[in-house]
């Protein structure tokens, strides 16, 4: 989602380039003249410019590379639902491990840009200036919640099927639960039948049960694409706000 251009809020050349098309920084969406997305040079110090250079851009950078990650595995998710074998399952759940952790860096690499010193407001500045530095950090800590929210979905999902997938009990652990675990069986005899397949946000269970139903086929693959598209749709509002802000903030500093 975020095909941003991070060079035109970093780039600090002693020859200014010709002025890049103006786009809303996120999603690249022409923004109609006059507004235009500045080159940012080295001729303005005032504490807005300061903050974009070494606070915002890093922070949309991280947003960015978090939320390539998450489109790609949102893409991986539904083919390994819907069309995964059993081996290729297990082989691309450990691949889904790995890339959530690249996506705990970038969140990490988001929040330490937010913290940045950058976008406090000094005890000198206008009060225009201040109020655009907390109206920055207000926009990206919103992003950072919309990102933070991606990556527990994402280890979520992961962290369930590993241990519904390596944590499998033997029939003869599964006898022993259930001598022990009288509760698990309906008063009629036999296993309580598990609840049926809910979308991913909306299931209502708060611990990891053995019986739950494991997502599987068309059906299940379409119900988590869903919601993992309500969590890239979120996220997008959280950018298309933050940007209102940058956008001004970046034409400040021709």
């Amino acid at each position: 989602m975020l095909a941003f251009a991070v060079g035109v809020l970093v780039l600090a050349l002693a020859t200014p380039a010709p002025a890049p098309t103006p786009t809303n920084p996120f999603n690249l969406i022409p923004i109609p003249p006059p507004s235009m997305l500045p080159v940012i040079g080295t001729t303005r110090s005032k504490p807005v410019c300061t903050a974009i250079r070494r606070a915002v851009a890093p922070a949309v950078a991280a947003a960015m590379k978090n939320d390539q990650t998450f489109g790609t595995l949102r893409k991986t998710v539904f083919d390994y639902v819907v069309r995964d074998s059993d081996e290729a399952r297990d082989m691309h759940l450990m691949q889904m491990d790995r890339t959530v952790d690249t996506m705990v860096k970038d969140v990490q690499a988001l929040e330490d840009a937010i913290k940045s010193s950058a976008l406090d407001v000094p005890s000198t500045a206008k009060p225009e200036d201040g109020k655009t530095l907390r109206n920055l950090r207000a926009g990206l800590a919103g992003i950072l919640a919309a990102e933070k929210t991606q990556l527990n979905v994402m280890s979520g999902f992961v962290e369930t099927e590993q241990m519904r997938r390596f944590g499998q009990l033997s029939e003869s652990e599964q006898n022993l639960q259930r001598a022990n675990n009288p509760n698990i069986t309906n008063p009629g005899g036999g296993l309580i039948t598990p609840a049926p397949m809910g979308a991913f946000l909306r299931d209502s269970q708060d611990q990891f049960d053995l019986r739950h139903h494991a997502p599987n086929g068309l059906h299940d693959g379409h119900l988590l694409d869903h919601d993992l598209g309500e969590v890239t749709a979120m996220t997008n509002r959280y950018e298309d706000a933050a940007s209102r802000v940058i956008i001004p903030a970046a034409n400040s500093c021709k």
